[in-house]
C-alpha cells in the first residue's frame, strides 16, 4: 500500500494539483501533524509545504494551508533548517508573505528587501549573526551589494562559515546562473567582499578572473598551484559535513585551471600554466583537451606519465568521475596507470561503470585495467558499481545495459543474482546466463 505522504510527495514532484487534491481528499487523517513531518522520502528533511514552495507550486501551497499545514515550518536538517522563503523562487515570495510566511534576516538578505532587513535589523542587532538553513549567516544570503555591504556595516563576520559546507558567503557567490531559478551566482558580490578583505584562495581568483589575486596566492605559496576541489586542500572539521560547497558551485576536482578556462579568465589560464611544473601542465592539458600540449610535453618530457605523483595519477579517475571522456583517452594515450584510484577509491573504470559511460568503458577496457579490482570504501567492482548506478547514477545519455555487456564481454564474472538493477542491466545479465 503506497504511503499517502509518498503519494502527496509525487504529486508535488510533478507538479499537479489535482493529484495533490485527490490524496488530501482521501486521506483526512493527513492533517497538520502529518503534513508537518520530514516527507519519508524527500531529501534533506523537508516537508510537503516546504517541497511544494521550493518548486513554486502556488495552488499545492494553498491546498496545503487548507489542510491544516503550517507555512512556516522548517526543514528538520542537521545543519540547520530552512523556510519556504529560503529556497522558493522570487516570482512567488510576494504570494507566500502575503499568505502569512515569516520574513527572516536570511529571506530578506535573499529576496533584496533590504527595508524589511532594516527593520528586523533595527529590531534584534544579532540578526547578523543568526544562523539560517545549512547553518548559513544572512550574508550568506546576499543576493546585492548593498545588502552584502549593510549587513557588514552592522557587523557581520565577513568570513564566517556555514556549518553543512564550512565555507564563506564569498566562496558560496561563485556558482553559474541557472536560468529560471534562483541566481546561484553573485560573483560581482564576491568581487565586493574580495575587496572588502574576504578570505580567499586560488580557486576563487580562478573563478572571479582576478590576476593580481592569484598572483599574490602564487607567490606566497607555490604549491597552490595544484590546489583543486578536494578534501585534500578543503578538509572538512565535522565528519557530518557535506564537503566545502565549490564541489556544487565549482565542481568536484576542479583545478584553477580548469576553472579559468571554463569562466573565459585566459589571462589567469595563461599565468597558472606558467607558474606550473611540468607534470602539473602535462595532466592539465590532458584535462582540458589540449592534445598538442600534451603531445608536446610527452616528447620534452618522456617520463612525465611514469613520474606522476599520486595527486596527478589520480586525475584519471577524477575525469572519469567528472565523464570527461577527452581527459581520460588523453591520459590514457599518454600513459597514465589506468589502475589510478580517485574518490572511494574507485578506477576510472569504476567511474565509468557507474555512470552508465559505454563509450568512456570500452575506452578503459582497451588498456586491460583490472577487472576484479574492488574500491576502498564498498569494496566492489567495476561491475557492481554498473548494476547498482543502474537505479542510483543515471545521467543524461547512460547506458548501463551496454556497459555491463562490455564489462562481461571483457571477462567480468556475471552474478546469477545481482539484486536491485534496471530491466535493461537484468535482461542482459539473463541472456549471459543462459549461454551458460
Amino acid at each position: 500500500m503506497v504511503d499517502p505522504l509518498d503519494a502527496l510527495h509525487a504529486a508535488i514532484h510533478a507538479g499537479d494539483p489535482a493529484a495533490a487534491r485527490v490524496v488530501l481528499a482521501d486521506h483526512s487523517d493527513l492533517k497538520s501533524a502529518a503534513l508537518d513531518r520530514p516527507l519519508p522520502h524527500g531529501s534533506f528533511g523537508g516537508t510537503a509545504m516546504l517541497l511544494a514552495a521550493q518548486r513554486g507550486h502556488l495552488e499545492i501551497v494553498d491546498l496545503l494551508l487548507g489542510a491544516g499545514a503550517d507555512l512556516n515550518v522548517r526543514s528538520q536538517w542537521w545543519a540547520g533548517g530552512f523556510g519556504v522563503l529560503d529556497e522558493a523562487p522570487p516570482a512567488i515570495a510576494g504570494a507566500l508573505i502575503e499568505r502569512g510566511a515569516r520574513v527572516t534576516a536570511h529571506a530578506a538578505a535573499r529576496l533584496g528587501l533590504i527595508d524589511r532587513l532594516r527593520a528586523i535589523v533595527a529590531a534584534d542587532p544579532q540578526a547578523v549573526h543568526e544562523r539560517g538553513g545549512d547553518g548559513q549567516t544572512p550574508l550568506h544570503f546576499a543576493s546585492t551589494i548593498e545588502i552584502a555591504d549593510y549587513l557588514l556595516a552592522h557587523g557581520a563576520d565577513i568570513d564566517a562559515i556555514d556549518v553543512d559546507h564550512e565555507s564563506t558567503a564569498a566562496q558560496r557567490m561563485l556558482g553559474h546562473v541557472v536560468d529560471g531559478d534562483y541566481p546561484r551566482s553573485r560573483r560581482d558580490i564576491a568581487r565586493f567582499l574580495v575587496s572588502r578583505g574576504c578570505r580567499t584562495d586560488l580557486l576563487m581568483a580562478a573563478a572571479l578572473g582576478d590576476r593580481a589575486l592569484a598572483e599574490r596566492h602564487l607567490d606566497a605559496d607555490p604549491a597552490v598551484v595544484r590546489m583543486t576541489v578536494s578534501e585534500r586542500w578543503f578538509p572538512k572539521r565535522d565528519p557530518r559535513a557535506g564537503g566545502t560547497i565549490y564541489i556544487w558551485t565549482l565542481g568536484a576536482n576542479r583545478s584553477a585551471h580548469r576553472i579559468a578556462r571554463d569562466a573565459g579568465h585566459d589571462d589567469v589560464l595563461a599565468l597558472l600554466m606558467a607558474r606550473s611544473p611540468a607534470d602539473l601542465q602535462f595532466a592539465v592539458a590532458c584535462e582540458l583537451g589540449d592534445e598538442a600540449l600534451a603531445a608536446s610535453l610527452s616528447v620534452s618530457h618522456p617520463d612525465l606519465a611514469r613520474a606522476l605523483g599520486d595527486e596527478d595519477r589520480r586525475r584519471l579517475a577524477d575525469a572519469a568521475q567528472d565523464g570527461n571522456i577527452g581527459a581520460v583517452r588523453l591520459m590514457l594515450r599518454a600513459g597514465w596507470p589506468v589502475d589510478a584510484r580517485g574518490q572511494h577509491g574507485g578506477t576510472a573504470l569504476h567511474w565509468a561503470a557507474f555512470h552508465g559511460s559505454v563509450a568512456m568503458a570500452r575506452e578503459i577496457l582497451a588498456y586491460r585495467p583490472p577487472l576484479d579490482a574492488l574500491c576502498a570504501d564498498y569494496e566492489g567492482t567495476p561491475l557492481q558499481w554498473a548494476l547498482y548506478g543502474s537505479i542510483h547514477g543515471v545521467h543524461r545519455g547512460s547506458d548501463h545495459a551496454a556497459t555491463v555487456e562490455a564489462l562481461v564481454d571483457a571477462g567480468a564474472p556475471v552474478p546469477h543474482d545481482p539484486g536491485d538493477v534496471s530491466d535493461a542491466v537484468r535482461d542482459v545479465l539473463h541472456r549471459y546466463n543462459r549461454r551458460g
